[in-house]
């Protein structure tokens, strides 16, 4: 099984670019040139998102089951027309290629591997990152302008630990954007994503007042350099759940230069120098992952966790007590937390009494 080349830049196919507090997700550029097909746009997709050649062949043989020349005739007729009908065009588009994706994709337990596109394309099977890259190849190629978001707080709860989340963000040719996520069975109407989320720092978190209960609670779009970050985090942690800390460390940092704004990429480095012994930076990195997200829950535990080490208990008490005000139910934190009240109590009960 080929891994993507961690060190090819990803075309701007389109970028997620938020230009104010009530405007996000414009489109840089036009997904594909009408004059390409489909088939050499999967291609240059792929290629895109750093994999070898033949995976974009694989790509190609996978769409064969899928009208893709005929929905991109669609759009590129409606183009053609002018601005009246574009959005529908891409809307009837977007429907189809949702419930035939949905027929064919099943989606798959977050340790599996199937978030690596060859994977998804030999076995059927999905975690919603391959479903991103489906959507992201496909869509562009037919010329769907998609993207994608960081998840945070999904709508029916928290995430598990040390997990991240993405779904798919499209951007219709009127300015609305419509969120598609498999997993949690969102497939929202078009919207205006400055009318129902409110930017605090890289986060959007939706209004409270919003009428489209089913979006998530707080979103970052990403670009597709935070795509590839994400394909990136995935290749580190992969080698680092091997054991294999020296291979994942450059992986991070190719990542973290695509989406400098990632927490979890931040944390991610942070935890590789921790386990490196290189205290200093590891406290840069995790700090600014807090500093990032203030509501990343794991940034919060990692955080403690170095301060164990630096024997700081009454900081590391305060730090996991965070971590878990975030996400009560993390029986790691939990039980770190308890480790450090009673070694700040052992500490105290040293003190000399005057």
């Amino acid at each position: 099984m080929k891994r993507p080349r961690c060190g090819t830049t990803m075309a701007v196919i389109f970028a997620c670019v938020v230009t104010s507090a009530t405007q996000a997700a414009d489109a840089a550029e036009p997904a594909v040139r009408p004059s390409t097909s489909a088939g050499d746009a999967m291609r240059r997709m792929v290629t895109a998102l750093g994999y070898e050649p033949d995976v974009g062949d694989r790509c190609v043989a996978f769409s064969r089951s899928l009208p893709v020349d005929r929905w991109k005739s669609a759009i590129d007729s409606a183009t053609r027309r002018g601005a009246d009908g574009i959005a529908e065009a891409e809307s009837r588009v977007i429907e189809e290629l949702r419930r035939r994706l949905d027929g064919i994709i099943r989606q798959a337990d977050g340790g599996s591997g199937y978030w690596n596109l060859p994977d998804v394309l030999a076995d059927r099977q999905a975690q919603c990152l391959g479903n991103c890259q489906l959507w992201y190849v496909l869509g562009n190629a037919v010329g769907v302008r998609v993207a994608a978001i960081e998840v945070s707080r999904p709508a029916d709860g928290e995430l598990g630990e040390h997990e991240t989340h993405v779904a798919t963000l499209i951007r219709l040719a009127d300015g609305r954007v419509r969120m598609i996520d498999t997993r949690y069975g969102i497939d929202s109407g078009p919207f205006r994503f400055g009318e129902v989320y409110r930017r605090d720092g890289a986060w959007w978190n939706r209004a409270e007042l919003s009428p489209h209960r089913s979006l998530h609670r707080r979103v970052r779009p990403l670009d597709s350099g935070g795509l590839e970050a994400a394909i990136l985090l995935n290749i580190g942690n992969t080698y680092r759940r091997a054991g294999r800390d020296a291979d994942a460390a450059p992986i991070y940092d190719r990542g973290l230069t695509r989406d400098p704004d990632s927490p979890a990429l931040n944390l991610a480095v942070g935890e590789t120098f921790f386990r490196a012994g290189t205290w200093d930076e590891a406290e840069r990195s995790i700090r600014a992952a807090v500093a990032i997200d203030p509501e990343c829950s794991d940034a919060h535990a990692a955080l403690g966790t170095l301060l164990t080490r630096q024997n700081k208990w009454g900081e590391a008490v305060a730090a996991f007590e965070r971590a878990i005000a975030l996400k009560p139910h993390s029986p790691d934190a939990i039980q770190r937390l308890r480790d450090a009240q009673r070694r700040r109590a052992e500490a105290g009960s040293k003190v000399p009494t005057p």
